[in-house]
């Protein structure tokens, strides 16, 4: 399952940052940190992204063409090891591997399917209980992010309103997507 982590920005990032305040009219920043944080807390660059992101669809794809010690691939830019042993534990559990870690026939469809796996499951579950074009709605609509809800700041009431009709009814945030 993926899961929005809290971590600190780097120094670079914090720099970057402070450098946007002012840039088109006067302008201020305010950092919610303290200078000790700064200096003792902040790595001084920010971790690429491969070593930060779910890698299940990286290890799809390296699984295809063959290539099983993911451990010891030569990335450009290593990502943990924890995360690959995740993606790897979620690929399986996902029915995508097999107990030596092989691609099963599910893996290899998923691989050549551009979506994240766990949506592609979702979508192959979904015909199974017969609600394949609802569940093919949602998947697209959680495979864009939040970008699909527009917030104008002068209608943030209004917004906020519209929104909360879609939850009508205590249902849960995928038919709540699909409502939308």
């Amino acid at each position: 399952m993926e899961s929005l982590l809290v971590t600190p920005i780097s120094k670079a990032s914090a720099m970057q940052r402070a450098g946007r305040s002012g840039r088109t009219g006067p302008g201020k920043c305010f950092r919610l940190f303290t200078a000790y944080n700064y200096y003792n807390d902040l790595d001084d660059n920010t971790v690429r992204e491969v070593q930060r992101t779910n890698l299940a669809n990286v290890v799809l794809t390296l699984k295809c063409p063959g290539i099983h010690d993911l451990l010891h691939f030569d990335f450009m830019d290593p990502p943990p090891s924890e995360a690959l042993l995740k993606a790897l534990e979620l690929l399986f559990a996902l029915s995508a591997l097999n107990k030596v870690g092989e691609l099963t026939k599910v893996g290899r469809r998923m691989a050549e399917f551009p979506l994240d796996p766990m949506l592609f499951k979702m979508i192959v579950a979904s015909d199974k209980y017969k609600c394949l074009d609802e569940v093919i709605s949602i998947a697209a609509v959680l495979s864009i992010g939040n970008s699909i809800f527009y917030h104008p700041k002068d209608k943030q009431v209004h917004v906020d309103n519209a929104r909360l009709n879609f939850h009508a009814g205590n249902v849960g945030d995928h038919i709540a997507l699909l409502k939308v």
